[in-house]
C-alpha cells in the first residue's frame, strides 16, 4: 500500500500521507520526495494542499522506534536518514509553489517542524495540537530548524513553544495568525485549505523566485548543516 498518494483538483494537487502516524523514516521521507517531484514534473497545478488519512495524527515526527535502536546498533541509514529528513524539509520551505498544511491532526516535534515548512496552516480545532517536546525528549534543535519556528511563530511564542514543549491548539494559533483558520473538524479544515489554496492561483514562477529571497536565509543554514553527536544516553540529536 502506498505511503503518499495524490490526486489534482483544477488547479491544485491534493496530497494525503498514508503512513499512519506519518513518523519520519527513510521509506516514508523517499515516497514523500517522490510525489512531490511528480506534482510538480507531471501537473500544470500551481498549489499544493497536504493532509493526513490518520483519524488523530496528521505527523508524530520521527520513527523513533526505528531511530533510537538503528542508533545503538550503530546503522550506517541513520545520518542517510537524517540527510533525507532534512531534504523534506527543504523540498516544501522551497516548493516551486503555494503550499498549505490542512492539520487534520496532531502535529508533534518534526511533524511540527513540517507544518512550519508550509506557506499556510489550517487547523481543526476539535483535535489536535501543534507541540515541540523536543526539550522533553533531549533533541535540540538545529539552527535552520529554529528559523522555520521563527518564521512561524510571534517571537514570545517561539520561547514559550522551544523552552516548555507547550500544546497550543487551532483556536491559540489562530488568535496570533499563525494558522489561517481554526476549523470545525478534519473534513472542514481540508474543505477550508483547498478553498483558500484554489483561490490563489499563482504562478510558479514568480512563487519560485519570491521563496529564493524570502527564505534565502533559511536555505543558507540548510545548506550549512552541522550535525551534533548523539548524546551518552543515544537519544538522536537533531
Amino acid at each position: 500500500m502506498p505511503l503518499v498518494e495524490w490526486s489534482v483538483d483544477e488547479n491544485i494537487a491534493l496530497l494525503t500521507m498514508k503512513n499512519g502516524e506519518n513518523r519520519f523514516n527513510i521509506g516514508f521521507c523517499n515516497e514523500l520526495l517522490t510525489a512531490l517531484d511528480d506534482i510538480e514534473k507531471k501537473t500544470a497545478v500551481n498549489a499544493l494542499v497536504v493532509k493526513s488519512a490518520d483519524e488523530k495524527i496528521w505527523c508524530n515526527g520521527m520513527d523513533l522506534d526505528w531511530l533510537v535502536p538503528a542508533i545503538g546498533r550503530k546503522d550506517p541509514d541513520v545520518e542517510k536518514f537524517f540527510e533525507t529528513q532534512d531534504r523534506v524539509y527543504r523540498r516544501i520551505t522551497f516548493y516551486p509553489m503555494i503550499t498549505v498544511a490542512a492539520l487534520t491532526g496532531h502535529a508533534f516535534a518534526g511533524g511540527a517542524l513540517l507544518a512550519c515548512s508550509f506557506d499556510f496552516l489550517y487547523m481543526r480545532a476539535d483535535r489536535g495540537f501543534l507541540c515541540f517536546p523536543e526539550v522533553d525528549l533531549n533533541i535540540p534543535f538545529l539552527p535552520y530548524m529554529d528559523a522555520l519556528i521563527q518564521r512561524t511563530l510571534p517571537s514570545a511564542k517561539v520561547r514559550e513553544a522551544q523552552l516548555t514543549g507547550k500544546r497550543f491548539t487551532a483556536a491559540e494559533l489562530e488568535k496570533i495568525n499563525v494558522v489561517r483558520k481554526a476549523c470545525s473538524s478534519a473534513d472542514e479544515t481540508v474543505k477550508e485549505a483547498v478553498a483558500f489554496a484554489k483561490s490563489l492561483n499563482k504562478g510558479r514562477g514568480i512563487v519560485t523566485a519570491m521563496k529564493k529571497i524570502t527564505n534565502a536565509p533559511i536555505g543558507h543554514l540548510m545548506d550549512n548543516v552541522v550535525r551534533p553527536n548523539l548524546d551518552a544516553g543515544g537519544v538522536p540529536i537533531k
